[in-house]
């Protein structure tokens, strides 16, 4: 009875100790899993953390995908699983807990969250400065797409850089009477004490030439001196030679303003009336040919200035005995140079302009309405056969700068250079005759002008295939200057 009171006793004894053992068995096993876990904890926010610094697109998606594996475990061990080993035993919970963990590689589905890269546009949105590594990220893309433009904005001062294209013709100098004279005149200067000389130069001279008759011809009609017209072209337009004076332009005397609507602007110096200078920027008037530069100036001189028609008119004829006198009258009043006159005397007793202001008979016109393009001229090749080859029209040997004048009005149908012709004009009549004016030095008048007979043309040359300074003149029944339809010009001009 002792016996088996006491197997009792130790029986109960080791079931109590059976049953104690076995949930500290459980327990240290759950001790274990659970210190096991902040490691892995540990390690997901170390990997966390440099995945954020490195910001790389497929460090980003590693992170995430290791994020989502090693989490899922701590949700299982939080579950009331100490409880089952009561029913489990402890075998079960060593196999669950592995078994359940490598389920968790299911969760590979969550690397659709790396598509969370194309959260990368929306970075734009630069507020996320709140979060620690993203806010870092952010600055890296799109700060340099951002930055690209403002570069554009400088567009648009490039449309105002084209505006200024006025100062660009302001910068040239157009010269002007009070310019040194030497400056202006070839062959000329001025003294220490202050006595002008002017010798004669060719190129002064040519000028004279290409504008002397037809200032003969405006003084003749205008009441004024053709001496002092040309006097004042030379010293005003450095005979021909200033910007203002060229093509395109053509004024010869300075006149500001606009004529038919038409202006240029150039810097030009003035005196202030007691011979200090001073420059200003003046807009001049421009016209088509020196022609029309002659007519504008005779105008001027006849009708004065607006509320004041008598404003030149000392310097007419029939007001003025001499050149002299209209020079003088001119001076402070034309220009501001207060030695004028002085300037243009000198110019016109050296090249003898008195010449043009006496009237002198226009060539006559012949039963066929034409005219000899020429003044001063003498024959050097007449029309037909020449040396085994046939010559096409007549030459007219004349100095260089001679004028070239209109034989009959016409239309210009060509005006041009030719290898043979050189510089030529070739103008149709009404009848439907042609005439051709071949080598000339220049021509001042362009395609589809009406030009009247007599009017010039352009000037003697030896332009294309020409051995010396002439005129080739040719005539033709119309306008295709064949050489079946050439006619000689002896036969029409005398």
């Amino acid at each position: 009875m002792k016996k088996k009171s006491t197997y009792k006793l130790v029986s109960f004894v080791f079931l109590s100790q059976m049953l104690l053992t076995t949930p500290l068995q459980v327990l240290a096993d759950e001790q274990v899993f659970s210190a096991d876990q902040p490691v892995t904890a540990e390690a997901q926010t170390e990997t966390t953390t440099d995945s954020s610094d490195t910001t790389g697109e497929d460090n980003t998606t590693d992170t995430t995908t290791d994020g989502t594996e090693e989490s899922t475990p701590p949700s299982t061990g939080d579950s009331s699983e100490p409880t089952t080993p009561d029913t489990s035993e402890p075998t079960e919970p060593s196999t669950p807990e592995e078994t359940k963990p490598t389920e968790p590689t299911k969760p590979t589905e969550p690397t659709k969250p790396t598509e969370p890269t194309e959260p990368s546009q929306p970075q734009k949105p630069t507020p996320p400065s709140t979060g620690g590594s993203t806010g870092e990220t952010q600055p890296t893309t799109p700060q340099p797409s951002q930055p690209t433009q403002p570069v554009t904005p400088p567009a648009a001062p490039v449309a105002p850089t084209p505006a200024p294209a006025a100062p660009v013709a302001q910068e040239v100098r157009q010269p002007s009477a009070t310019t040194p004279i030497q400056d202006l005149v070839p062959s000329s200067q001025e003294t220490d004490e202050g006595s002008i000389h002017f010798e004669k130069d060719e190129s002064v001279e040519s000028f004279i030439r290409k504008i002397g008759e037809s200032s003969r011809e405006i003084g003749q009609e205008h009441d004024l001196y053709a001496s002092v017209m040309i006097a004042q072209a030379i010293l005003e337009s450095a005979s021909g030679q200033s910007q203002l004076a060229q093509a395109p332009n053509y004024n010869l005397f300075g006149i500001k303003g606009t004529h038919e609507g038409n202006g240029v602007t150039f810097a030009t110096q003035e005196d202030a009336g007691d011979g200090t200078l001073y420059t200003i920027q003046a807009t001049f008037r421009k016209y088509a040919n020196y022609e029309e530069s002659l007519e504008d100036y005779a105008k001027l001189m006849t009708e004065g200035l607006t509320g004041n028609s008598e404003f030149y008119s000392g310097a007419w004829k029939s007001n003025a005995e001499t050149y002299k006198e209209a020079t003088e009258f001119l001076t402070g009043r034309y220009a501001t140079d207060t030695r004028y006159n002085e300037k243009l005397n000198g110019l016109i007793e050296t090249y003898d302009l008195e010449q043009y202001d006496k009237e002198v008979a226009g060539p006559e016109v012949n039963k066929e309405g034409y005219i000899v393009p020429l003044r001063n001229y003498t024959i050097s090749s007449p029309f037909g056969p020449r040396g085994g080859e046939f010559h096409r029209g007549l030459d007219f040997a004349a100095p260089q700068g001679e004028p070239i004048y209109a034989s009959k009005a016409g239309t210009v149908i060509k005006a041009e250079f030719h290898p043979s012709w050189g510089n030529y004009v070739a103008i149709e009549h009404e009848d439907g005759t042609t005439a051709l004016y071949a080598h000339q030095q220049e021509y001042v008048v362009k395609v589809d002008d009406e030009v009247e007979q007599g009017q010039i043309i352009g000037f003697v040359g030896s332009t294309g295939n020409s051995t010396g300074s002439h005129l080739h003149f040719e005539i033709s029944r119309d306008n295709s200057l064949s050489q079946a339809q050439l006619i000689d010009p002896a036969t029409v001009l005398f």
